[in-house]
C-alpha cells in the first residue's frame, strides 16, 4: 500500500489544491497523490535535461532517467529548441536494442567503437 506521511501545507497552497480538486471532482488524497506523481515525473525530466545539456550524460541515459523513450526525449528537445548531442555509437546502441527487442538482430551486426 505505502507509507502514511503527514505534511503541513501553507494556506494559499491548500486553497489552490482545493480549487483544482473541485474542478476535477476528485477526492483530496487521490488528487494530491496525482499532483505528486506529476511533480516527480517533472523533476526527473528536469534533472535529466540539465545533465544532458551540461554534457554529463547521453541522450539515452537522459531518457532513461526521465522515464521516457528516446523519441519522446527528442520531441522535448525540439520543443525547447535544444541542440541534439547524439553520437553515432548511441544510435547504433539504440538500433541494436530495438532489433533485440523484436528478435531481428543479425549476429553479424557489431556496433563500431
Amino acid at each position: 500500500m505505502g507509507d502514511k506521511i503527514s505534511i503541513i501545507l501553507p494556506d494559499d497552497l491548500k486553497e489552490e489544491i482545493d480549487k483544482l480538486r473541485e474542478l476535477f471532482k476528485e477526492e483530496q488524497s487521490a488528487y494530491i497523490r496525482k499532483l505528486l506523481w506529476k511533480s516527480v515525473a517533472q523533476e526527473k525530466f528536469d534533472y535529466a535535461l540539465k545533465e544532458y545539456i551540461d554534457d554529463k550524460i547521453s541522450l539515452g541515459k537522459a531518457a532513461e532517467i526521465a522515464g521516457i523513450s528516446i523519441w519522446e526525449m527528442l520531441d522535448e528537445l525540439k520543443k525547447k529548441n535544444i541542440t541534439l548531442k547524439y553520437k553515432i555509437s548511441e544510435a547504433e546502441f539504440e538500433i541494436e536494442k530495438i532489433l533485440k527487442k523484436y528478435n531481428k538482430i543479425n549476429i553479424d551486426f557489431v556496433p563500431s567503437s
